[in-house]
């Protein structure tokens, strides 16, 4: 544990090196009403025996996943990771995440990025990769405020089956933008086309989408977006769940201008929430609207293949009124782990654990639903997570799985005050599950 104390001298030294003469001279721009009135109310100081003590007592409360299996996705993923891009991820080299600003010494790094970059350009068939931004939340806001500054309107148009904490991002991030911001309702567990056709007009700057929606849905892309250039409006596609590039149509292909997307499945753990790591790509006439970093690939003065930093346009580099954006670092280990991961695949293996993804998921509905407990309540196509309604008491439903060391899949009602969706599971299969734990989780939940 890192403690870097200061002692009164050196306060006062670095209050004279800033120019003001005490702590409250510093702090005099903060508004009265949200600073701290009053003291601290602290515990006793502890030794640092005691402390540590005290961090592990609390680390050992979180859940073991390698004893728990999540049914519970919703944004965040539970896959097979190989042993390979752990054991490479130790070396010492790829541990920072902060922006490689000078080439000659980050060359393995920068090739990391931009064989990433790469990955993501054919997996969405798009030719400029934004390879790191926070998370999915914030790429998806990120690109809504792309298409501000793209088309000039100041109206967005979003899927009421975009992730709600993805919805939640996209209005904090453009409220002091004072845009109008359109929910567009669901029919049959899939955005209704008719209410985008009423909802369009000329004033439209983007319709942003999820596919695989919140509900798992795979959603009509190609009809979305057709309908959306009708108005001269860019169409921005959102995915949370990465590894359904592995067999869906690419949203290049179907007319997406932008995608923000999540990569947390591409070799990322769950990590008790994060951090994740996501992309933003885009057409190449777009450039000069994107935030972050691009890395490039160029010959030095040998004539040597190398890597460096070709594009950035962000305020630590440029005036900040000309920012794009104020994001100031990337998750470089993150990409560095999704790089290893997607090239162990490779294409044939990114196919093949798309494919079991899909194949378990639709397993495990078929067999609950043959079981009576449950309904179906939308006949929609779906990747790897499918909402159904649960007939027994949730509460018991829920003991026994985590009796049987099963993490309970999404109650949906928890996000949406419609009575419909009281008893509404969203369960998430992956390829950690073996057919014979799927059967077992039948048996579990149809008692």
């Amino acid at each position: 544990m890192r403690y870097i104390p200061s002692t009164e001298e050196q306060q006062k030294e670095m209050l004279k090196e800033i120019g003001v003469s005490s702590f409250e001279e510093l702090i005099e721009s903060i508004p009265e009403k949200v600073r701290l009135k009053k003291k601290l109310e602290l515990p006793p100081a502890l030794t640092e025996y005691e402390l540590e003590d005290e961090i592990v007592g609390i680390a050992q409360k979180n859940a073991d996943f390698y004893k728990l299996k999540p049914l519970i996705g919703a944004g965040a993923y539970r896959h097979f990771i190989p042993e390979a891009e752990k054991a490479l991820m130790q070396r010492e080299e790829f541990w920072t995440c902060y922006t490689p600003y000078q080439p000659e010494l980050s060359q393995a790094t920068l090739q990391s990025i931009f064989e990433f970059q790469s990955y993501i350009s054919r997996l969405t068939k798009m030719p400029v990769v934004v390879p790191s931004i926070f998370d999915g939340a914030s790429a998806t806001a990120e690109a809504a405020l792309m298409a501000l500054r793209l088309t000039h309107k100041d109206k967005i148009i979003l899927s009421s089956l975009l992730h709600p904490h993805y919805q939640e991002t996209v209005k904090t991030y453009l409220e002091p933008h004072g845009i109008n911001i359109v929910e567009l309702p669901f029919q049959n567990g899939l955005t209704a086309l008719d209410q985008l056709k009423h909802s369009l007009d000329d004033n439209t700057a983007a319709v942003i989408v999820q596919s695989p929606n919140f509900f798992g849905g795979i959603e009509d892309i190609e009809t979305l977006s057709k309908l959306t250039h009708q108005k001269k409006t860019l169409f921005i596609q959102v995915i949370t769940e990465a590894l359904s590039l592995g067999i869906l149509k690419s949203p290049g292909n179907m007319g997406a201008d932008i995608v923000a997307g999540s990569s947390q499945s591409f070799g990322l753990d769950l990590n008790f929430g994060g951090p994740h790591n996501a992309f933003l790509a885009t057409k190449k006439e777009y450039i000069r609207q994107i935030p972050g970093r691009i890395i490039g690939e160029t010959n030095d003065k040998d004539g040597k293949r190398c890597f460096v930093m070709t594009f950035r346009a962000r305020e630590q580099d440029i005036r900040r009124e000309k920012a794009t954006s104020n994001m100031c670092t990337n998750h470089n280990l993150n990409v560095t782990a999704a790089n290893i991961y997607l090239s162990l695949l490779g294409t044939e293996g990114i196919y093949q654990y798309s494919l079991i993804n899909f194949k378990k998921a639709h397993y495990l509905e078929k067999q609950l639903l043959k079981s009576g407990r449950f309904t179906n309540p939308f006949q929609y196509p779906y990747y790897n997570e499918f909402l159904v309604n649960y007939q027994g008491d949730m509460e018991i439903l829920k003991k026994r799985l985590l009796e049987n060391n099963l993490i309970p899949p999404l109650e949906v009602g928890q996000f949406t005050l419609k009575e419909d969706f009281k008893k509404s599971l969203l369960f998430a299969v992956t390829e950690i599950f073996s057919r014979e734990e799927l059967d077992k989780i039948t048996a579990i939940l149809s008692r």
